[in-house]
């Protein structure tokens, strides 16, 4: 267990490096895109493009962590990462760098399905543990990573994609080190993949568990948009904004590694219904939430609960998928849940046009919470010992 757990702190460096480099980036973009002659409705588009092929090309890359060798493609996603993101520092209009962007997206979701993959293996007796080492570093890089961003910004608009670039090129050099090739690439060429993958989800269970996740990732992208919002209207500065979203990133890490843990020791369906009640809890305050220390409280004391179950979520679902294809099901059961990050503000976007008060988003985000709180009671499959699961 102990080289296991060697290997994972590996894959969680790997992970927090990766991640790391793709926020940097990110506190400078709208002002860069903006001088690079991007208009009002181009600059989100270059924000939101690395996340937005992570989601979609990720549906597809867990195939590749299934075929090839895991190592191989980490490698790949840093190498393509690394030349995206120092590209990106030489970009002259906005349509480079929206597409450079988008590339960088891509190296993410060739890379994160085989980290998923190496994470599954090497916790299958521990997956609570593994998978919480693993959320941590990633919680732990959306604390540094717009930080740095911010301070590299001092010297040039350009130079946080410089340093982003370097990272990668960091990452890739650790994983030549720290990870061992332990994979043979299939040589067969047939559609058993997509097979494994209509097995994994042929099993009633996976969808259960799909709505645990993307209900945590519906309501997160909600207040992850609209927190500042509110606090921007009650007047808050720009700093007391900033440590409210790095306080909620900071609990995401700290609770993937504590509750990683505690649900391999005591069992996970407590967890997963507790973290329920969290988040309505956590919603009500929200809504009635008038000051810093309020909004901080809360909007942390939501992130305990939706970091539970969307932690959780990856851990049931571990038990299910076939290892053979576990980075097939692994990506498309990330990239689907992803998607609730783009559906929830639209939602809420579109709530705030018509009614003009923030108050209904808040009760929006958390009423799938309510939904998810009746599913898992009722049907979340009851445990056997520790960590073991069994159909209901």
């Amino acid at each position: 267990m102990k080289t296991e757990l060697g290997r994972m702190y590996g894959v969680a460096t790997m992970a927090f490096l990766l991640l790391l480099s793709t926020l940097i980036g990110v506190p400078v973009l709208p002002q860069l895109s903006k001088e690079l002659g991007a208009g009002t409705t181009e600059i989100p588009i270059v924000v939101s493009a690395a996340l937005a092929s992570v989601v979609i090309f990720q549906l597809f890359t867990g195939i590749l962590a299934d075929r090839y060798s895991k190592r191989r493609l980490i490698l790949i996603g840093a190498l393509v990462g690394s030349v995206s993101s120092l590209l990106c520092a030489l970009a002259t209009h906005w349509t480079q760098l929206g597409v450079l962007r988008v590339i960088g997206g891509i190296a993410d979701a060739i890379a994160m399905p085989a980290l998923l993959a190496i994470t599954a293996s090497l916790g299958a007796e521990q997956p609570g543990r593994f998978f919480g080492i693993l959320r941590s570093s990633q919680g732990l890089s959306f604390v540094v990573g717009p930080a740095l961003g911010s301070i590299f910004s001092v010297v040039s608009l350009r130079m946080p994609f410089i340093v982003d670039g370097l990272l990668s090129l960091v990452a890739f050099l650790v994983a030549i080190v720290l990870l061992k090739d332990t994979d043979k690439a299939k040589t067969e060429h047939d559609l058993s993949v997509f097979r494994g993958l209509k097995k994994a989800f042929s099993d009633r269970r996976v969808y259960l568990y799909l709505l645990m996740g993307i209900f945590g990732l519906f309501g997160f992208g909600i207040l992850y948009s609209f927190v500042p919002a509110k606090s921007q209207l009650m007047g808050l500065g720009a700093w007391q904004i900033g440590l409210i979203l790095s306080g909620g990133a900071l609990i995401f890490s700290l609770i993937s590694y504590v509750v990683g843990d505690l649900s391999d020791r005591f069992g996970r369906r407590m967890f997963v219904i507790l973290s329920q009640v969290i988040i309505i809890v956590s919603g009500i305050g929200l809504i009635l939430g008038n000051g810093f220390a309020t909004l901080l409280a809360f909007y942390c004391l939501f992130c305990v609960g939706e970091t539970t179950t969307f932690l959780l979520c990856f851990v049931y679902a571990t038990d299910i998928f076939d290892q053979k294809y576990i980075g097939t099901s692994m990506g498309a059961f990330d990239s689907i849940m992803d998607l609730s990050l783009f559906i929830g503000p639209l939602i809420a976007i579109s709530v705030y046009r018509f009614s003009g008060h923030i108050a209904p988003i808040f009760v929006i985000a958390v009423v799938p919470a309510i939904l998810a709180l009746f599913a898992t009671v009722t049907w979340l499959p009851r445990e056997v010992g520790k960590s073991r699961c069994i159909d209901t």
